[in-house]
C-alpha cells in the first residue's frame, strides 16, 4: 500500500514539474527576454503599382492585388521619438529582396544578387539596424522586391527593440521549437556516428543509420522552417534550400526503415508499394532540385507537388497498415502509431498552411506551426519501436542460442551429444588434415545400476565425464555418445599427446575410487584418419575424402577389443 502511494506521489510530482516547465516555456515564448518590444505596425503608407494607401495596421492588411515576380512594394512611415536607443527593426519575409532606407540612405539590403540573377532568395527574419540617434521625424522606407509569383499576400509585422536584445529575444520566443529542432539534429548526428561505429564491429547498423538520417532531416527542417537556423546562418538562400532539401529527403529514410522492418512480414505487393513510394520521393527530389538550381522553377513553386505526394503516401500507409493491423507485431504497432501521429500533424499542417495562405491569417494563431511537436513525438516513438524491435531480436537470438546449446549438449554431463558429433563428422568428411577419434567405454555401469540404483549410475557417469573433460581439455572435443560410451575427437596438432592424455585420465580415475561404489575403469580405442587413406576413400574434385564414421567404427572396434582383453571383474559382470 505504501509503495503504491509512493508511485502515485512520484507520478503527481513528475506531472507537476512537466506542467510548470510547460508554463515557463509558454511564458518565455510569449514575453521573450525583453518585455518592452515596440510594435511598429501602425502609421505606414503603402506604395504599390503607383497607388498610395494608408495602412491602419500591417497585421490585418492584405495586399489588394496578386503578386507577380518583379513587382515592388514600398512601406513608408515617419519615425517617432519613442523608439529606443540603438534600435533594430525586426520582421519576416518570404522570397523577397528587401531594402531599408532612412531619408533615402540605404541602411540594409538582403537578397539583391540572387534577385537580379533570377535565383531563389529564400525566407527569413530581417534585423535592420536603424542607427544611433536622431530618429524623430526621419522617414523610413522598406522596399520589397518579389522574386516569385504569390510570394506572400499579407504585410509583415514589425517590432522594434534594442540591438543587444533583438536576437536573444527572437530565439527565446521560439525556444520550444529551438529545443526540439536542436534535439532532433543532435540526436540524428549521434545516431549517424553510432551507425558508423557499428559497421566496424560487424553489427547491424542500417536501422540506426536510417533513424539518424531521418532525425537529421527533420531537425534541420524544423530549424529552417521556423527561421531558427539563422542561429547558424544568415544566408536566406542557403537556409531555404536546406529547408526544402531536408523536407524532400525525409520520406526516403522513413520508407527504407519501413521496408527493412517489414521485410517478409507483409505481402510482396505492399512491400513493393513502399519501394515505389520511396522511389517516387527520390524522383521528386531530383527533378525539383534540378529545376531549382537551373532557375526554371524554384522550390516554393514545386511545393504543391510534394504536398500532393505526402497526402498520397499517408493514404497509402494508412490503408496498408490498417488492413493489416491484426497481424502487426509490437514494434510495428509502435512504429505505426508514430507514423499515424506524424501523419495527423502533417495533415493539420497542410490545412493550416492553406488556410493561412488563402485567408491572409499569417499574423494570427494559424501562423504558428505545431508540426515540430508532431516530429518530436514521431522520433520518440520511432526510437521506442527500434528498441523494442532490437530487444525482440536479441531475445529471439538468445532463445535460439539456448535451444541450440540444449540440442547439442548432453543434459547429464554437459558434454556434447551424439547430434553434435554427427555435425562434426560432416565437417571432418571434407577435411584434409589428419585427426584421431578416441572411443571410451566405462566398465561396470550395469553393475552399479543393478546393485546401487540408477542415481549412483548417473553419479558414476558424471564423475567420469568430469575426468574425461579435464584430461582432454585443449587437445580434443569431448562427446558423450550415450549410456557409458564417450568419444574424443583430437586435432592433428595434438595427436602425439593422446597416449599421455589417456595416462593422465587413468591417474584421475584412481584418485576417484574412494568416492564411488566401484573402482573407476574404462576401455578405449584409437583410430586415425591416415589409416583409411588407402582403403575407404572417395575422390571429390581431386580431393581425397575419408568418412569420419568409418574412423569412429574402427576406434569403437578397438575399444571393445581392449575391453575383452581386460581382466577386470567389472567387465565380466
Amino acid at each position: 500500500m505504501i509503495e503504491k502511494k509512493r508511485k502515485i506521489l512520484g507520478s503527481l510530482i513528475a506531472m507537476l514539474l512537466i506542467v510548470l516547465i510547460g508554463f515557463a516555456i509558454v511564458d518565455v515564448r510569449q514575453k521573450g527576454v525583453f518585455d518592452s518590444v515596440i510594435k511598429l505596425n501602425h502609421g505606414w503608407t503603402l506604395i504599390f503599382h503607383g497607388d498610395t494607401t494608408d495602412v491602419k495596421s500591417t497585421e490585418k492588411f492584405a495586399i489588394p492585388e496578386k503578386i507577380v515576380r518583379g513587382d515592388s512594394l514600398i512601406l513608408r512611415r515617419t519615425l517617432s521619438k519613442d523608439i529606443p536607443d540603438n534600435p533594430v527593426l525586426r520582421f519576416k519575409t518570404y522570397q523577397t529582396f528587401v531594402e531599408a532606407f532612412r531619408d533615402g540612405n540605404r541602411l540594409y539590403s538582403n537578397g539583391e544578387s540572387d534577385y537580379y540573377n533570377h535565383g531563389l532568395i529564400g525566407s527569413g527574419v530581417h534585423f535592420v539596424y536603424l542607427g544611433t540617434t536622431a530618429f524623430e521625424g526621419k522617414t523610413l522606407d522598406i522596399k520589397f522586391h518579389f522574386s516569385e509569383n504569390n510570394a506572400w499576400n499579407v504585410l509583415p509585422t514589425f517590432e522594434v527593440l534594442p540591438t543587444n536584445y533583438a536576437f536573444g529575444d527572437f530565439y527565446a520566443r521560439y525556444s520550444p521549437t529551438l529545443v526540439v529542432g536542436l534535439f532532433l539534429l543532435l540526436f540524428g548526428i549521434l545516431m549517424l556516428f553510432l551507425s558508423a561505429g557499428m559497421v566496424f564491429y560487424g553489427m547491424k547498423f542500417f536501422q540506426i543509420l536510417m533513424i539518424g538520417f531521418l532525425s537529421v532531416c527533420l531537425g534541420i527542417w524544423t530549424l529552417c522552417f521556423t527561421k531558427l537556423f539563422q542561429l547558424f546562418s544568415f544566408n536566406f538562400t542557403f537556409n531555404s534550400c536546406l529547408e526544402y532539401i531536408s523536407l524532400y529527403l525525409a520520406p526516403i529514410p522513413l520508407c527504407l526503415l519501413l521496408l527493412h522492418m517489414r521485410y517478409k512480414k507483409i505481402s510482396k505487393k505492399r512491400w513493393w508499394g513502399l519501394v515505389v513510394v520511396a522511389s517516387l520521393d527520390a524522383l521528386i527530389f531530383v527533378v525539383t532540385t534540378i529545376l531549382n538550381f537551373t532557375h526554371i522553377l524554384h522550390y516554393p513553386q514545386t511545393l504543391w507537388i510534394f504536398h500532393a505526394y505526402v497526402v498520397l503516401c499517408i493514404l497509402y500507409l494508412f490503408a496498408s497498415e490498417i488492413s493489416n493491423k491484426n497481424r502487426l507485431d509490437t514494434p510495428t504497432k509502435i512504429l505505426t502509431a508514430g507514423v499515424s501521429t506524424f501523419s495527423a500533424f502533417a495533415i493539420l499542417e497542410l490545412v493550416r498552411y492553406k488556410l493561412m495562405l488563402y485567408f491572409h491569417l499569417d499574423n494570427t494563431i494559424l501562423g504558428i506551426t505545431w508540426l515540430p511537436l508532431g516530429t518530436l513525438t514521431f522520433v520518440i516513438l520511432l526510437v521506442i519501436s527500434y528498441i523494442v524491435y532490437m530487444y525482440r531480436l536479441i531475445s529471439a537470438k538468445a532463445e535460439t542460442d539456448v535451444l541450440s546449446i540444449i540440442a547439442y549438449k548432453d543434459s547429464l554431463t554437459e558434454l556434447y551429444n551424439r547430434a553434435k558429433c554427427q555435425q562434426i563428422f560432416e565437417i571432418l568428411d571434407n577435411a584434409t588434415a589428419d585427426f584421431a577419434i578416441v572411443c571410451i567405454d566405462i566398465n561396470g555401469l550395469k553393475l552399479v545400476n543393478d546393485k546401487y540404483g540408477h542415481n549412483e549410475g548417473d553419479r558414476l557417469i558424471k564423475v567420469f565425464a568430469s575426468i574425461f573433460q579435464n584430461a582432454f581439455a585443449g587437445i580434443g572435443t569431448c562427446i558423450r555418445m550415450g549410456g557409458d560410451e564417450f568419444l574424443a575427437i583430437v586435432r592433428y596438432e595434438h595427436i602425439d599427446e593422446i597416449e599421455t592424455t589417456l595416462a593422465t585420465m587413468a591417474e584421475f580415475q584412481k584418485k576417484q575410487r574412494e568416492n564411488l561404489p566401484i573402482p573407476l575403469e574404462a576401455a578405449y580405442g584409437i583410430a586415425y584418419r591416415h589409416e583409411l587413406l588407402n582403403n575407404d576413400v572417395i575422390s571429390t574434385e581431386g580431393n581425397v575424402r575419408v568418412r569420419a564414421e568409418k574412423i569412429y567404427q574402427m576406434a569403437d572396434e578397438r575399444m571393445y577389443a581392449m575391453k575383452f582383453k581386460m581382466k577386470s571383474e567389472l567387465v565380466r559382470r
